[in-house]
């Protein structure tokens, strides 16, 4: 499956990640172990890294 999610603001990214990951988790069964991202700042934020850290994502 492939999901895309629009964003208006790289702001939202952290935002939609938490919701895509309770959606994919909800309906595949399994969790997310790893996040590739091309490290710009809307994902090395100290909240998005707190997020995956909490939830063992690499």
């Amino acid at each position: 499956k492939t999901w895309v999610y629009f964003l208006k603001q790289k702001s939202e990214a952290f935002v939609a990640f938490k919701n895509f990951k309770a959606l994919v988790e909800k309906e595949s069964g399994y969790v997310i172990k790893a996040l590739r991202s091309d490290r710009g700042g809307e994902f090395t934020s100290k909240e998005f890294n707190e997020f995956c850290e909490k939830y063992g994502i690499r």
